[in-house]
């Protein structure tokens, strides 16, 4: 399919892609990043550093010894976040310093600066680098200092530094919608596919111009990469529950209210701004 992107900055015709971008409960997310990036293989790295640990200590008496809680992480990152995407703040002068000398992008970041919706590279604005052998990231200095013989340092400290950040669906999306047409972009959410999985893969098969199809039999056979499942290719079935009947879907994660409540308050603007761009909403 060809294109003109000429109004985003580009001069030339070029093919376009279907892009489907999963967006899922941010909180949710961020407990399942933490478990996944973090808490599971920080607690394997301690162990192997330390292989006596475990002939006297048990796998949760080891995490707190040696790792940050899910609190500790979000409290941090909330706190980096709040002064980098603030209007005005860090954020944006980042974004503009790093990408504004290049004509495309100037073009595209003066246009949503006039439309009060600035355009900001998050990872590239608010994270930064390696601040010091000990300290990775800005963010956990205070973590660090405090708790000294606690485990920062570990594989993919991209994914670990963001995670609320990357729960922020609309930041990066807002870019791809400046360089895709609106009608080659479709967003899921994770919860229609879980509780309506045959007609959500019905929509994103006609999105995709693929012939009918009935995904009943599909959906049945059970999921891929399903709660503490090893791996992507085994099939686990789950029994999945009337989402009516789900009283308090953050009742198994380890978070204060209070906090809980801070979270929740932060994202509730970027997550309506990510409705408005799709012309969807998720239920969160």
């Amino acid at each position: 399919m060809m294109r003109n992107l000429a109004g985003n900055g580009r001069n030339a015709e070029v093919s376009t892609p279907k892009i489907i971008t999963a967006v899922r409960n941010p909180l949710e997310r961020s407990w399942s990043s933490y478990k996944y990036n973090y808490a599971n293989p920080g607690l394997e790295q301690v162990k192997k550093e330390n292989p006596m640990l475990s002939t006297f200590m048990s796998d949760k008496e080891i995490s707190e010894k040696y790792l940050f809680t899910f609190e500790q992480m979000i409290r941090a990152e909330l706190d980096l976040l709040k002064e980098c995407l603030q209007p005005g703040g860090i954020g944006e002068q980042l974004t503009k310093l790093v990408h504004g000398h290049k004509a495309w992008a100037r073009t595209i970041l003066e246009r949503k600066d006039s439309q009060g919706m600035p355009l900001i590279a998050i990872d590239e604005a608010c994270y930064g680098g390696i601040v010091s052998p000990t300290l990775p990231r800005r963010q956990w200095k205070n973590l660090v200092e405090e708790f000294p013989e606690k485990l920062i340092n570990v594989d993919n400290l991209h994914t670990v530094q963001a995670m609320v950040g990357r729960s922020l669906f609309t930041l990066p999306m807002e870019w791809w919608y400046e360089f895709y047409p609106k009608e080659d972009l479709y967003m899921v959410c994770n919860e229609d596919l879980k509780y309506h999985g045959s007609e959500e893969l019905s929509k994103i098969s006609d999105f995709l111009g693929l012939p009918a199809f009935d995904f009943s039999d599909v959906v049945d056979e059970g999921m891929f990469n399903v709660g503490n499942n090893i791996g992507y290719d085994t099939v686990t079935r789950v029994q999945v529950e009337d989402k009516k009947e789900v009283v308090d879907i953050y009742s198994g994660i380890p978070i204060s209210e209070e906090l809980k409540q801070d979270y929740l308050s932060f994202v509730k603007p970027f997550n309506e701004r990510l409705f408005e761009l799709a012309g969807k909403r998720c239920d969160w």
